[in-house]
């Protein structure tokens, strides 16, 4: 008996944060952050300011936890156990996870990828990235501009993906992942002409 009391509140809780979410999200296409009082959110999702306070100490808690959610969702399902990369398809596979968890939670990583003012889930999740693609400033020395490679190739992935995203997502993720993969192990010139080099 006192499971199911249990059960019904966890999907009571579930409930009022999905309500609060998506009208977060519906006022964050009319309006900046800033501009979103917790009194015109609860009216929104017809829940009470109490209630609300209950969870959230203000709107940047609320997002704060939002993203502390989708890191360890991303975590989960997209770092897991991975290891570097050694070869192309180990990079495939994981940008596949990637590209899928950005797609099965498109408005929510559209938000929180893009738009987070203190940029701390971007920062989380390139830190993940990272983890996995070879590290080039630990193999090339200090004056060697090879040492930026990995930099480089995170950081257009990034815009890459948000642009994605920002277009519907079209492209499926193992399509994408594929480009993505032969971009950063071939080159941009391999992908256009099938050769790698001229």
């Amino acid at each position: 008996m006192e499971r199911e009391v249990k059960k019904t509140e966890d999907r009571r809780v579930k409930r009022t944060k999905k309500a609060l979410r998506d009208c977060l999200f519906q006022l964050l296409d009319e309006k900046t952050v800033e501009e979103i009082t917790v009194k015109e959110l609860t009216a929104m999702a017809d829940i009470n300011r109490s209630t609300f306070y209950f969870y959230y100490k203000d709107i940047d808690d609320m997002i704060m936890q939002i993203q502390n959610e989708i890191y360890a969702i991303f975590e989960r399902d997209v770092i897991r156990s991975a290891t570097q990369f050694i070869t192309r398809e180990d990079f495939v596979q994981y940008l596949v996870r990637f590209l899928t968890f950005c797609k099965e939670r498109e408005k929510i990583c559209k938000f929180v990828m893009s738009n987070d003012p203190k940029n701390n889930l971007s920062k989380r999740i390139k830190s993940g990235l990272m983890m996995c693609i070879p590290d080039t400033k630990k193999v090339f020395a200090e004056d060697d501009p090879k040492r930026y490679l990995t930099d480089y190739a995170v950081a257009g992935f990034w815009q890459l993906i948000l642009q994605w995203m920002y277009d519907g997502m079209k492209i499926p993720p193992n399509e994408m992942a594929v480009f993505l993969a032969n971009v950063y192990f071939y080159g941009s010139r391999f992908v256009l002409t099938g050769r790698e080099t001229v």
